[in-house]
């Protein structure tokens, strides 16, 4: 055990100081991608507000990096459905994600159109949206070993909507 440890020691050093052409050869980035967790936030990930003076949504997302390299979250594609499609944005700041780290504060705001508006109102009952809220979202990742796209999709039950 001791001497596997120190293995991965060694293995996480040598993958620091190679040039990139030659770490491609030991890690692909499809198990770097295995690697990379995309999650909502815990509490309150989805907020839906008609209640202020322009109705928005707005998602927190986590993104946690338990591979050997450090990462920067390029851009995140999202694909949000309300029972239908209601609309495709894009983070476009770009965020460090250091190896073995997590980042909880990677936030999108959406401000809602009066269609959408009226199609998410069509589904609320009770305060509370009636069918769940899916969520595609295709993240771009830039290592050293290259660009790393990870997809991930959510579906989010019983949102309340403010």
């Amino acid at each position: 055990m001791v001497i596997e440890g120190i293995a991965a020691i060694i293995f996480e050093n040598v993958i620091d100081i190679l040039p990139r052409w030659l770490a491609r050869r030991f890690i692909s980035s499809q198990k770097i991608a295995r690697q990379v967790e995309i999650d909502l936030r815990s509490t309150n990930p989805i907020d839906i507000s008609f209640g202020t003076e322009i109705p928005r949504l707005s998602l927190c997302s986590r993104v946690s990096n338990l591979s050997l390299f450090n990462l920067v979250l390029d851009r995140l594609l999202i694909d949000l459905w309300v029972g239908q499609p209601i609309f495709q944005g894009a983070i476009l700041e770009r965020f460090d994600i250091p190896k073995r780290k997590s980042r909880d504060d990677i936030y999108f705001r959406y401000e809602l159109t009066l269609p959408q508006q009226e199609q998410i109102r069509k589904r609320i009952k009770d305060k509370v949206i009636s069918v769940p809220i899916t969520l595609n979202v295709k993240a771009y990742f830039e290592s050293k070993i290259g660009f790393i796209p990870v997809d991930k999709r959510f579906e989010q039950r019983d949102v309340p909507v403010k």
